[in-house]
C-alpha cells in the first residue's frame, strides 16, 4: 500500500449480514426452548390425564360395589340373615343354636 491511501473498508452490508445471522440463531434457539417447554407441558398433561382416567375407572368400580352393598342393606331378608349369623339374634319363640 502506498502512503496516503486508505485501506478499503468492509462493506456495511457484511457487518449487517453477520448481525442478522446472530439474531436469526438467537430467535431459533429461543423458539427451540419454547417448543421444548410446550412439548414437556403436553407430555405432563397427557400423563396426568391417563392417571385421572385410571382413577375414574377405579372409582366407578367402587361405586358399583357400594351400590350393590346398599341394595343388600335395604333388603329385609339380608338384614335378618346378618343379624342371625353375626349377632346371634333370634325371633321370639325360637331356640338359639350356638356353634
Amino acid at each position: 500500500m502506498e502512503k496516503g491511501t486508505k485501506r478499503p473498508r468492509r462493506p456495511v452490508r457484511a457487518k449487517a449480514s453477520g448481525i442478522w445471522k446472530k439474531v436469526r440463531y438467537g430467535v431459533f434457539i429461543l423458539f427451540a426452548i419454547v417448543l421444548a417447554q410446550q412439548v414437556y407441558t403436553i407430555y405432563s398433561l397427557h400423563q396426568e390425564k391417563q392417571q385421572l382416567e385410571q382413577q375414574l375407572q377405579e372409582l366407578k368400580k367402587e361405586n358399583e360395589n357400594l351400590s350393590e352393598q346398599k341394595k343388600l342393606l335395604e333388603d329385609d331378608k339380608h338384614i335378618e340373615g346378618v343379624a342371625r349369623e353375626e349377632l346371634g339374634l333370634v325371633k321370639p319363640g325360637e331356640v338359639p343354636y350356638v356353634r
